[in-house]
């Protein structure tokens, strides 16, 4: 008997299961709240040069005067926008070293805290690649819970963002923010790639889908509050403020108990002892009829993770998915950022923008509830095939219609938005399911590096041309890396109502190749029983 067959009798998806998944997934709503909000507190803030000696200039027009100081003072770009940067000094134009903000957007920015702009505004692309990098450490930092646990790891996490969050406001410069955001960042991502592990492991086949993509759901539902928030609190410390006060929530997973220790990986680990407590409780709470005296688990001995890692290297199975599925997750990553950056595009105004692609992306998510039913291959390949399509179509429109039939360029750029949500939530599942236990951990933080290096090139893509190239640049990558990874994902297996493999060798049984696993010798088998006055 393995672990699945355990939680078959236990209650695969009982009142046990669904307490720890509650208590994980809700937050993950309030990660919505990180990556998103580096739109609304640093955003492209419009400006134009303080005027000299007018105490108290501002944007907006105060009267007729201050319109003619303003015209005899800022010169004019060739659209006829005053210009952002420049002033008039006794007829010669001139960079200047003061601005003032237009406020009907934003009150109060990183941006216009600090001046962000003109001769600056590297340095504040540089501040929003500070979460991105945290999210690339995060991706390794997640996979020392296959070493020393889930829960130690998810408690250090979950302390160390409430304490960024909150002291992020308080930044006195560009160098502390940049700091604070990293480590916001990087904790975030850890944390949410530990939920989505504990998660899993406590459920049985049929209801990964549930569990894995509710938090998901939930995060779309955390991007939709904080368009709420951002559009009432156009001040970014308040805002910043009140997106962390729901985050502090978390530190009650201190409390001992409240969030066990995963008993897939005690159990991996060869931690019988400590499994078996936690299999006692599921089945209290559970209410599990079925005697589990003198249960017996299948088990292969705790071979160390070095050893681990040199079986994974050396099995020709894992290393051909390892390399596939990360090239998925640098595709995902690289579009879904580089639409997000390039927002604008749709029109409108950024809070209806905003809404409208997690709207979207929400819808891509909810499509995944269909995997038992379909499969995780077919859906997966449907939609990175789709995404390349789509761009396809957009690269047709821009030399074709540029001009023309926006609504067409809005609904494929929101076509490839829903598309790339349904690969990032097949691939969650499907990256989980295709690797076993002892390294599950390991591979979705090597994945997530992939997928982070994607997300910190691809906003610079645009920048490479201007016009109708420079349109077109990103749209060509999309297309072409979506299809050579899309065929490349075809060798991949089907995965659905599979059990999880706990080890390297459950991986090559699962492929057929009883041969290699016969040479290994039989498996061990360790024992749980049940203690009563433990």
């Amino acid at each position: 008997m393995d672990f699945d067959d355990v939680l078959a009798e236990l209650g695969s998806f009982g009142k046990y299961q669904v307490k720890i998944f509650l208590l994980i997934s809700i937050p993950c709503a309030f990660l919505g709240f990180g990556a998103p909000a580096t739109s609304f507190i640093l955003g492209d803030h419009t400006h134009r040069c303080k005027i000299p000696f007018y105490d108290n200039d501002t944007y907006a027009v105060q009267s007729e005067h201050h319109r003619e100081a303003i015209n005899r003072t800022i010169p004019r770009e060739p659209d006829g926008t005053y210009s952002s940067c420049t002033i008039l000094v006794n007829g010669t134009e001139q960079r200047c070293s003061e601005w003032v903000y237009d406020q009907s957007t934003f009150i109060r920015t990183v941006t216009s805290d600090f001046n962000l702009v003109c001769d600056s505004v590297g340095l504040r692309a540089h501040l929003k690649i500070t979460y991105l990098i945290g999210f690339l450490v995060a991706s390794i930092i997640s996979q020392i819970g296959d070493v020393f646990g889930r829960r130690i790891l998810l408690l250090i996490l979950c302390t160390l963002k409430v304490a960024a969050s909150f002291t992020i406001p308080f930044s006195v410069s560009p160098a502390m923010f940049g700091t604070l955001r990293f480590l916001e960042g990087m904790s975030s991502l850890a944390f949410y790639q530990l939920s989505f592990v504990i998660a899993i492991e406590l459920v049985g086949p049929r209801e990964r889908i549930f569990t894995a993509n509710l938090s998901k759901v939930t995060y779309c539902m955390g991007e939709f509050l904080l368009t709420l928030v951002a559009y009432f609190e156009r001040d970014w410390v308040y805002l910043q403020l009140w997106l962390a006060i729901p985050g502090a929530l978390t530190l009650l997973y201190w409390v001992p108990g409240l969030i066990p220790e995963s008993p897939r990986w005690l159990v991996s680990r060869g931690r019988i002892g400590e499994a078996t407590k936690i299999i006692k409780k599921m089945a209290k709470v559970n209410k599990t009829k079925k005697n589990f005296d003198n249960i017996i688990i299948a088990q292969k001995k705790d071979k160390g993770i070095c050893v681990i890692l040199r079986e994974v290297a050396q099995s020709k199975i894992l290393v051909k998915r390892l390399l596939i599925v990360t090239a998925n997750w640098v595709v995902a990553a690289f579009i879904y950022y580089g639409l997000t950056m390039n927002v604008g595009s749709l029109g409108g105004n950024l809070y209806e923008n905003f809404s409208l692609l997690v709207l979207v992306e929400l819808l891509g998510y909810t499509v995944i509830y269909f995997l038992n039913k379909t499969g995780r291959k077919s859906v997966h390949l449907l939609a990175i095939f789709g995404c390349g399509a789509a761009s396809i179509g957009s690269i047709l429109l821009i030399l074709f219609a540029e001009n023309s039939m926006y609504w067409l360029h809005i609904f494929l750029a929101l076509l490839s938005r829903f598309g790339i949500s349904v690969l990032f939530a097949v691939l969650y599942v499907y990256t989980g399911e295709l690797f076993p236990t002892v390294i599950r951990s390991i591979v979705m933080g090597t994945v997530s590096i992939g997928a982070r290096i994607g997300s910190m090139i691809s906003p610079y893509l645009y920048d490479v041309f201007d016009g109708k190239m420079g349109k077109m640049l990103p749209l060509i990558t999309y297309a072409v890396i979506t299809i050579a990874v899309g065929l490349c994902s075809i060798r991949l297996p089907e995965t659905n109502n599979r059990k999880l493999t706990a080890t390297i060798q459950d991986v090559t049984i699962s492929e057929g190749q009883h041969k290699e696993i016969q040479k290994e010798g039989p498996v061990d088998t360790l024992p749980l029983t049940f203690n009563p006055t433990a």
